[in-house]
């Protein structure tokens, strides 16, 4: 009879139910999912710190994250952009504005280098469009909300990403040569692979179109990390090219595209969170982080929620109601937040503490929609 570690089985299993099951109950309470299978991760970790080297968890995470910006991708209309460019323009300008500002106060007060104050700002003001647009069911929103809600996260997610990959390669030009003709070559190769897949595969492989596209996303993403960027960046080129097929190849349609993709990622998603909580060292927290955290959120909450409702209401007020559904919608930065707050960790840039504040800042900014809406559902009634 072949040989079985019970403790090693019996412990997985029991992580596995854990990440998969306790988060959705725990939503039940209005707490999203990724908090509680970050602090999962964080508490478990505690009582086996093995856990946070197992390569199980680290794939589980990587598929967790790839398919994640797959999804935010795919949801990218150019169609929609294009004929809302004249206020997403307007409205882009102010974050790329607003952005630079805070990046040169960091720089300023902190004598951080250029790229690591855009990067620490990134992480402030960047809302998390995969996690915000799995949320939005919660969030109660009508259909004229969501649509700003999708084009307005996506549309800064986009920016966001750009500036990322700019400050994490400017530094290393070479690094960044070859990592911008392999984007460049995602471009250009991936429509063709997507038409060879449907022409020749597609036909006689039926419901093989996830896989596929998962497939693609954990490659692409995997190899944008080898290279010194990150795994969302690959990820959510390979959702910008599919988007492109979506109308006139996904044989079933969107809507059963988006339902089975979603499926997928919100099996795997929690064990992103719950692979980042490992990688927190509880002994790092400190007064200061808290503090600073606090005053993040008391500055760029209300900074955030009035650049958003500005333009909403200047450039906008004939076509929506109700402009604080939009704003605090686009609070969260939980994904964008753990990314950046990990690269800085990873790479050593600023003192722990400042990391460990921005880890804090974006837990509290993505239970902060969660909370005002059940305040404003409570007057209401």
């Amino acid at each position: 009879m072949p040989s079985i570690n019970i403790t090693s089985d019996l412990e997985y299993l029991a992580i596995f139910i854990t990440v998969l099951i306790l988060p959705k109950v725990v939503q039940r309470l209005k707490v999203p999912s990724g908090i509680t299978a970050l602090i999962i991760g964080i508490a478990l970790s505690k009582l086996d710190p093995t856990i946070s080297g197992e390569p199980i968890f680290r794939f589980l995470s990587q598929i967790g994250i790839t398919s994640l910006f797959l999804f935010a991708g795919l949801e990218v209309e150019t169609s929609e952009l294009k004929e809302d460019k004249g206020y997403l323009f307007k409205y882009l300008s102010k974050y790329t504005m607003a952005l630079s500002i805070v990046a040169f106060s960091l720089h300023s007060l902190f004598d951080w280098s250029w790229q690591v104050a855009l990067i620490f700002s990134l992480g402030i003001l960047t809302p998390s469009a995969g996690f915000i647009l799995n949320s939005l069911h919660s969030f109660n929103v009508n259909e004229d909300h969501e649509y700003w809600i999708k084009s307005k996260a996506i549309s800064k997610e986009i920016v966001s990403i750009l500036l990322m990959f700019i400050a994490l390669q400017w530094a290393e030009p070479k690094n960044m040569i070859f990592s911008s003709l392999f984007f460049i070559g995602l471009f250009i190769f991936l429509p063709k692979i997507f038409r060879l897949f449907f022409k020749f595969i597609s036909p006689y492989a039926p419901n093989s179109e996830i896989p596929f596209l998962v497939a693609l996303s954990l490659i692409s993403g995997v190899v944008s990390k080898e290279l010194g960027a990150y795994y969302l960046i690959g990820a959510f080129i390979v959702g910008i090219i599919g988007s492109q097929f979506k109308k006139s190849i996904f044989k079933d349609g969107e809507d059963a595209l988006f339902r089975s993709l979603s499926s997928f990622f919100n099996v795997f998603l929690p064990f992103y969170f719950f692979y980042a909580g490992t990688k927190i060292d509880l002994s790092l927290l400190s007064l200061n982080a808290f503090l600073y955290a606090i005053t993040l959120f008391v500055i760029f909450i209300p900074i955030r929620i009035l650049l958003i409702k500005s333009s909403l209401t200047f450039f906008m007020k004939e076509i929506i109601e109700n402009t604080y559904k939009v704003s605090f919608s686009l609070m969260p930065t939980l994904i964008f937040g753990l990314v950046i707050s990990g690269i800085l960790i990873e790479r050593k840039l600023i003192p722990y503490e400042y990391s460990y504040a921005l880890i804090i800042y974006t837990i509290l900014t993505s239970i902060f929609p969660s909370i005002m809406f059940s305040l404003k559902r409570f007057k209401e009634h």
